[in-house]
């Protein structure tokens, strides 16, 4: 299928065919589990596994739903989705070998094991998942995905799974993604400058990881059911972790392709919402909003502030942006019924 991927000037996010989308610096997706691993240890895997293959199955049954993607042949639909996830930047997936019920699946420039962290076991947690996920939709069964080499061991120069189809069916999880009108006439939707190559995509130069919006309200729903408010802390670190990926020439580029300076340069780097700031009488920053923040949606209706992701985010990329290091609190959450969410300085 092919991709087609929009910005809404207007509400600061990203449009894959319709559906919400955020990108990320590639190696994001693998710095915010080793994030989470260096915390959590062996917990990981089976959190990250999952809140994957629910992100890839809802937003597969979403593109199908929409009509974007058609199921046909097994072998055709799933040359297409491996397509699909290759232009969103996610690694070249191929299939190895077939026999009955298993498959030998490999991934190239796979965004899982990109940095190579050298962990002492195999490591792609969510590249599992992804793979979960697609073959959830394709079969209609239930699959075990079983890594056996990782790159990031230093053991391959590329990730091989083994993949069992299952004789039961369990019921899965299904989130629908947030849906936009994508019309060509609608003057607040643009095309952004796309380039693919072997080692993934770049969005307006910026080499780029594509992710459904709903990976991460539904990933940060599972670490609080696990550690309970201590994921809030653990979603600030994650942001400020990330913080690290924002190159000041990407951040540079893409003040100056869309007019845009401070924080309202996330709008069109990632699609996190649009971002206002507003001034005190003295000139310096007083408060940032956020419209449509992706961190504020959320899988259960608990009425409480979620923007602890990008108020990280935020904070781990102040310097960078207006010259000062700041820590920015959530004041007011979308979640909570506020018409915006705020964030003031502390």
């Amino acid at each position: 299928m092919e991709i087609d991927l929009r910005y809404n000037r207007v509400r600061g996010v990203y449009l894959l065919n319709g559906l919400r989308v955020i990108l990320l610096p590639k190696g994001g997706l693998e710095l915010i589990q080793d994030y989470v691993a260096n915390i959590l240890g062996l917990a990981t895997k089976s959190i990250f596994e999952d809140a994957m293959a629910v992100t890839i199955y809802s937003f597969l049954t979403d593109l199908i739903k929409s009509k974007n993607l058609k199921m046909h042949s097994e072998e055709r639909t799933t040359e297409e989705i491996f397509q699909l996830f290759n232009s969103m930047g996610l690694g070249h997936i191929r299939i190895a070998s077939s026999d009955v019920d298993s498959y030998g699946i490999t991934a190239e420039n796979g965004f899982n094991s990109f940095m190579g962290l050298m962990k002492p076991m195999p490591y792609c947690f969510q590249m599992g998942g992804l793979l979960t996920g697609i073959y959830r939709l394709i079969l209609k069964k239930s699959v075990k995905v079983t890594e056996l080499k990782c790159k990031s061991m230093g053991t391959s120069d590329i990730d091989w799974f083994k993949l069992d189809v299952l004789e039961e069916r369990e019921s899965y999880n299904y989130i629908p993604s947030p849906t936009y009108t994508v019309d060509d006439n609608n003057s607040d939707l643009e095309k952004p400058e796309i380039t693919i190559t072997d080692y993934g995509i770049s969005i307006n130069s910026i080499p780029t990881e594509i992710v459904p919006v709903i990976f991460f309200p539904y990933l940060f729903e599972k670490l609080k059911k696990i550690i309970g408010s201590g994921a809030y802390g653990l979603e600030y670190g994650i942001g400020t972790y990330l913080s690290k990926l924002f190159q000041p020439y990407s951040l540079s580029a893409i003040t100056s392709k869309y007019q845009v300076a401070g924080f309202e340069v996330l709008s069109p780097l990632d699609g996190v919402g649009l971002i206002t700031s507003t001034k005190n009488q003295f000139g310096g920053l007083n408060e940032i909003d956020v419209y449509d923040s992706f961190n504020a949606l959320h899988i259960e209706a608990s009425p409480e502030k979620r923007c602890f992701f990008l108020s990280g985010l935020f904070s781990g990329l102040s310097y960078n942006l207006v010259g000062t290091s700041l820590k920015l609190k959530e004041t007011d959450c979308s979640a909570i019924n506020n018409s915006v969410c705020k964030f003031s300085f502390q």
